[in-house]
């Protein structure tokens, strides 16, 4: 009995270290990946720090681009065009972001509209005035230039970006003749007024009319100065305007001075009649003593006086135009 329960309790024994010895090791546990939390594209250009300031002053800039597009006449040129540029500044003007990240696309079709509108005003100038002639090389390109343009216009989808340089080439070639034109003819009204100038001096007409005369000699100086100052229309304009009113001068004292110069002449014959009345009358009854209100034979009657010379009274003006600059555009 007591060797069976020796047995038994050995067995025990035995199955107990066997079951301590066989038990499972825990299980390595990995720490979890971090999330990663999705993010939507966006075409558009990543903005950040955007302030009150920034914004108003990129506004400023887009709105002062539209004013001179609109100066350039963009609202009858290409009144479509602005019309989807301006629907364009309107949905995003209260979104800083994205205002901030397209204001240099606005701003740059503004200025392509302004350009093309210039450039159609430039050519219809040059149309009616028959200036072509002047350049037929910037004409021909700047026909081109237009064309490329209103060819992108028609097209759907954004427009490409050699299309900006094709209207502001429209606009230079067109403008160049302008400039070679105005100036040709600028100088040859300048030498009339110059000319008019002339006139109105011969009669003096510093001294007759000294205000009016002033005042053609400013606006004679005011052309030369828009000459070269790159504008030789309003240049034009001035020496017109310039010699209009010299020769009005010079007519108005020319007439003015022929009568004066009539009734002096007037005047002499009727001095010699008196004279001559008084010899007979003299020979008749000839005066012996002095009388009150008759002075004597080569009496001083007017103190002596210096007159200024009515040549100091004339304007100087250089006779010739100093045209160093190069002309824009003009061919060989």
């Amino acid at each position: 009995m007591k060797k069976t329960l020796l047995f038994l309790l050995s067995v025990f024994t035995v199955l107990f270290f066997i079951s301590c010895g066989s038990k499972p090791a825990p299980e390595e546990t990995k720490p979890d990946a971090p999330a990663v939390e999705k993010v939507e594209q966006n075409d558009e250009p990543a903005v950040t720090d955007v302030d009150a300031s920034e914004i108003d002053a990129l506004k400023a800039q887009i709105e002062d681009a539209r004013r001179l597009a609109i100066e350039a006449g963009a609202d009858k040129e290409a009144p479509e065009q602005l019309k989807l540029v301006d629907d364009l500044y309107d949905s995003l003007k209260d979104d800083d972001a994205k205002l901030k990240a397209n204001s240099k696309a606005i701003v740059d079709k503004y200025n392509l509209l302004s350009n093309y509108s210039k450039a159609k005003n430039a050519k219809d100038e040059i149309d009616e005035n028959g200036f072509a002639f002047y350049s037929q090389k910037n004409y021909d390109a700047g026909v081109k230039n237009l064309e490329a343009v209103e060819k992108a216009f028609s097209e759907e989808g954004e427009l490409d970006g050699s299309v900006y340089t094709e209207a502001e080439d429209a606009y230079k070639n067109f403008n160049s003749i302008l400039i070679i034109a105005y100036k040709k003819l600028a100088k040859e009204e300048r030498e009339l007024a110059y000319a008019a100038k002339k006139q109105a001096d011969s009669v003096k007409a510093g001294v007759a009319r000294k205000d009016s005369y002033k005042a053609a000699v400013d606006t004679f100086q005011s052309g030369d100065s828009s000459y070269a100052m790159q504008n030789p229309k309003r240049a034009l304009e001035k020496y017109t305007e310039a010699k209009e009113s010299f020769l009005a001068l010079y007519e108005d004292v020319a007439e003015k001075r022929a009568a004066a110069e009539a009734a002096l002449e007037e005047a002499k014959k009727r001095v010699a009649e008196s004279a001559q009345y008084a010899e007979q009358a003299d020979a008749r009854n000839p005066i012996t003593e002095p009388i009150d209100g008759i002075e004597e034979e080569g009496a001083v009657l007017l103190e002596e006086d210096n007159y200024a010379d009515p040549e100091d009274a004339e304007a100087q003006i250089a006779e010739e135009l100093d045209d160093d600059a190069e002309t824009v555009g003009e061919e060989d």
